[in-house]
């Protein structure tokens, strides 16, 4: 099997390996096979249970709260439903599209595709399926809400009694369940199933695959000479258009939206009649004060110095494209994987307030409301995940000279 490493652009000839074995990048240690075992019926039975717990999780009490007599229950809806009522139309919208409907979409198809659809499909229907479908993992977030569920309630129980529902325990089954599915899907097999792997000729003396003008299919990995990739029919390039500029026109957007995530209040505490803001750095300190010292740090970490760290790596990232590839670059690349993997999870203080909102609605006692701070936030959050997406890291292994001679014929 021949392919070309994602990061670095290294040709490759995976030679054949036990089916539990990993390919490894020898250049930068980019996995480029995974284990190759058939886990079709693993994967639809975990699915189905996966489908069944997110069901039941939606119709059921998620979680109480009561205070001096005084008891809020909510279901898993409702934490979009209530922000809808506040005027947060695409706060609300956000959730609810992350939380239920992606992976419920995602869990539905992933059935019949391990259960041969693709073969049984049109090859054209089959492409579009599977090429659907692959994008939708990166926008769930189901794993994060769940934390900040628990969060929240770190957050409230020392002012009120909570429970938690027959819902919330299907949501931590869906969680386990859908989790285990992703963590056996194999993309490669799933595309094999679509169309073969074809292995390019005379690759032998090339290095890289920008060397001999080979474009690796940014969706299927397919290496290819021609514009449009002949397995999964994407558009090809030598390296993503325009990479470097949609990264940093990203990254202006999320730096903008910092400001005044961490400025305006995220939330507004009433209580009794008082209105009490409470802004990012505000919550991190109540926490603190309170002696949640572990949850203390997770938010300040997930939600200030997180999203502050990925724009400043990804800054040096675009400036360091424009250098020669060095000693150094394999760190680069190993940096820049590791701002992408944890670019969502700075959502979880996002899920903190939809919950608590939700929950904390007893009227002129207490209630909660959003802030405009937390709709900065999250754009700024999905700005940084942008970029991050655009940002090609194959730049770092380049010649500068060289790669702007090829892409003038790409």
């Amino acid at each position: 099997m021949q392919t070309a490493c994602p990061s670095c652009d290294l040709i490759i000839d995976i030679p054949e390996i036990n089916a539990k074995q990993v390919a490894l990048c020898p250049r930068c240690s980019h996995k480029v096979r995974g284990i190759n075992i058939n886990h079709d019926t693993e994967i639809v039975a975990l699915s189905l249970s996966a489908l069944l717990m997110l069901l039941s999780s939606m119709f059921y009490p998620f979680i109480s709260f009561s205070s001096n007599g005084i008891t809020q229950t909510i279901t898993l809806p409702d934490a979009a439903r209530i922000l809808f009522n506040y005027d947060s139309d695409l706060l609300g919208l956000f959730i609810d599209i992350s939380i239920i409907i992606l992976p419920m979409s995602l869990l539905i198809i992933l059935i019949p595709l391990h259960l041969g659809a693709l073969k049984a499909l049109p090859q054209a229907v089959a492409r579009r399926l599977l090429k659907f479908t692959l994008t939708l993992e990166p926008w769930i977030m189901s794993e994060i809400f769940l934390i900040g569920v628990l969060v929240s309630m770190v957050k409230i129980m020392s002012l009120a009694e909570v429970s938690f529902g027959i819902s919330f325990f299907a949501y931590v089954g869906f969680v386990i369940f859908y989790v285990s599915a992703l963590t056996r899907l194999n993309r490669a097999r799933l595309w094999s199933q679509v169309s073969p792997a074809t292995t390019l000729q005379n690759t032998s003396t090339a290095e890289r695959a920008i060397d001999e003008n080979i474009k690796a299919c940014h969706v299927c990995h397919q290496l290819s000479v021609e514009s449009i990739c002949p397995r999964c029919h994407s558009k090809t390039y030598l390296r993503n258009p325009n990479s470097v500029q949609k990264a940093a026109a990203w990254l202006v957007t999320s730096l903008i939206c910092y400001i005044p995530a961490n400025l305006l209040p995220i939330m507004y505490t009433i209580s009794l009649g008082d209105e009490t803001p409470a802004t990012l750095i505000s919550g991190v300190i109540t926490l603190w004060n309170s002696g949640s010292y572990p949850i203390a740090i997770i938010i300040f970490f997930a939600s200030v110095v997180v999203p502050l760290a990925k724009a400043l790596i990804l800054s040096f990232l675009c400036f360091m494209v424009t250098k020669p590839a060095n000693l150094h670059t394999k760190g680069y690349t190993k940096v820049y994987q590791l701002t992408e993997f944890i670019g969502k999870w700075s959502m979880i203080d996002v899920f903190v307030v939809a919950i608590l909102v939700a929950l904390v609605q007893l009227g002129n006692l207490m209630s909660v409301t959003p802030g405009l701070g937390i709709v900065f936030f999250t754009v700024m959050v999905l700005c940084q995940m942008m970029a991050a997406h655009a940002f090609d890291p194959r730049l770092l292994w380049d010649s500068p000279k060289i790669i702007t001679q090829r892409i003038k014929h790409d």
